[in-house]
């Protein structure tokens, strides 16, 4: 698992695999611990968070750029 500084320098196409990673790991995680494999239930809280991470930076990344874009379209128009 990444830190969030290094969540926040990632691409939004790189967010979107590492959260398809987590949902994975996720998967494995409870698949084994309800058959009874393992004893690691405190992972699932941990990749639950890690999930939550990913996805909010995924949408701090996207709100920054539809500003910027926003920002680029008020100044072409005030041009005009």
């Amino acid at each position: 698992m990444n830190t969030l500084a290094e969540l926040k320098k990632m691409t939004i196409k790189e967010l979107e695999q590492e959260f398809d990673k987590a949902t994975q790991d996720l998967f494995k995680i409870k698949f084994e611990v309800n058959t009874g494999a393992s004893k690691a239930h405190h992972q699932i809280g941990q990749i639950k968070k890690y999930r939550a991470q990913i996805l909010t930076v995924k949408n701090q990344i996207a709100a920054e750029e539809a500003k910027k874009f926003n920002a680029q379209k008020e100044v072409s128009t005030a041009e005009k």
